[in-house]
This record gives structure tokens, C-alpha cells and sequence, in this order.
């Protein structure tokens, strides 16, 4: 089995989608946990959804291509979405490749600082997989970040990383990130790589997230 691991960019719409969990949104998406296109071609989606809960119930209730949608929640800020909606052209067409190809996508979907969705494709060999994405609509700007073995529970962890990702965190543990107490800041390790303390930080936080995701029981 193979993998590749990609974030999506999504394009400057008007659609529920893009303003509820785009780089410009009040909303910070989480996690989504499911997506699927229905026989009448609309999707459904159940995710996490961070920010204005209110505001968000508003966008659902006051847009026409929502369907239907609910917000469970026990805090004011953070909470469980189902929405029921017609999609963009483009993201049924994306969410349509596991049925035109031989891949699968690996639930839950994260996304990036930025707006961005991280998704990771499954399929049995690398042919499979370059033809999805090929088939993925130019409107989405697809940009790799691994393609390779899938890390099953039986692989090394260090197969979840990209090679930037790896780079990353051999200078944290180098520079003693990890111990206890802390050695280093992000900023140590910014400046050996020469990049910025963001930048660092994002990319601890993917290298945390998905390590976690791996070995939770």
C-alpha cells in the first residue's frame, strides 16, 4: 500500500465552504471527520469546528446551498458540525476521485494554519496515485509534501515525516527541543535553519500531530 500526503488549496469563493474554513475566516476547521457525495450528488461532512459558533449558525442558516446542518457543543468555542450541502463544482469533483480511481482518502483530514485542507491518499501503487491527483481540479492547487509507503502500525514513525518535517526535528532534538527542562525555542531553531519562527512552529506542530495520531491507542 501506498501513500501521499498533500495540502489543498482552496480557491477565493463565495461558497459556504471556502468562507466558513478558509485562510481569511473567523472559523479554524479542525478536523474533518467524514465527507461523502451522496446519490444526488450533494456531500456530507461532520468535522470540528473552532471559533464564533454563533456566527457560524448563521453563515449555515442564511446560505442557499446548505441543506441542512447541526452544532453540538459544550463550549462557546469549539464544537462538533454536520452540514448537509450542495458543494463547489470543484470539491465534488475532488471528493469524487476514491469512486473514478482506486484510492481512498485516510479520515480525519486535517488543515493547516493557513486554510488549507491536509489530506492523505491511499492507493496501491504510485501510478494509482499520481493519476488521482492529476485528476484533481486545477481550481484546487495541490501541493505535495510525501509520496511513499503507507506508515502502518508495524512501520518506523519516522516514515509519518516529510523529509522537511525530519529535517525539523532533527535540529529540535539536536538542540534539545525535547528535554526536560527545554534546551532550546523555536527561535534556536529557526535560526539554524534559517527560516522563520512560524514556520517552525507549524512544522513542530504537524510533526506532533501526526506522531500522536499514530501511537494513541
Amino acid at each position: 500500500m501506498r501513500a501521499v500526503t498533500f495540502t489543498l488549496d482552496q480557491p477565493e469563493s463565495s461558497h459556504i465552504a471556502y468562507r466558513m474554513f478558509g485562510a481569511d475566516s473567523e472559523f479554524e476547521r479542525e478536523q474533518i471527520y467524514h465527507l461523502n457525495v451522496l446519490a444526488d450528488e450533494t456531500v456530507i461532512l461532520l468535522g470540528r469546528l473552532r471559533g464564533d459558533l454563533d456566527e457560524a449558525r448563521r453563515l449555515l442558516g442564511d446560505h442557499t446551498d446548505v441543506l441542512g446542518y447541526s452544532i453540538s457543543s459544550e463550549e462557546p468555542q469549539n464544537g462538533l458540525v454536520y452540514i448537509h450541502a450542495r458543494p463547489p463544482p470543484a470539491m465534488k469533483r475532488f471528493l469524487e476521485l476514491p469512486r473514478i480511481h482506486e484510492v481512498f482518502f485516510n479520515f480525519p483530514i486535517g488543515s493547516t494554519s493557513d486554510g488549507r485542507l491536509s489530506v492523505e491518499m491511499l492507493g496501491e501503487t504510485n501510478d494509482v496515485l499520481r493519476e488521482a491527483l492529476a485528476d484533481v481540479p486545477p481550481q484546487l492547487d495541490v501541493t505535495i509534501e510525501r509520496i511513499g509507503p503507507y506508515p502502518d502500525a508495524g512501520g518506523h514513525i519516522v516514515a509519518l515525516l516529510t523529509d522537511r518535517q525530519r529535517e525539523v526535528l532533527d535540529v529540535a532534538l539536536s538542540l534539545g527541543y525535547y528535554d526536560v527542562p527545554r534546551q532550546a525555542t523555536h527561535s534556536d531553531i529557526a535560526e539554524r535553519l534559517d527560516c522563520s519562527v512560524a514556520t517552525v512552529g507549524e512544522h513542530l506542530q504537524k510533526i506532533e500531530s501526526r506522531v500522536f495520531k499514530h501511537i494513541r491507542p
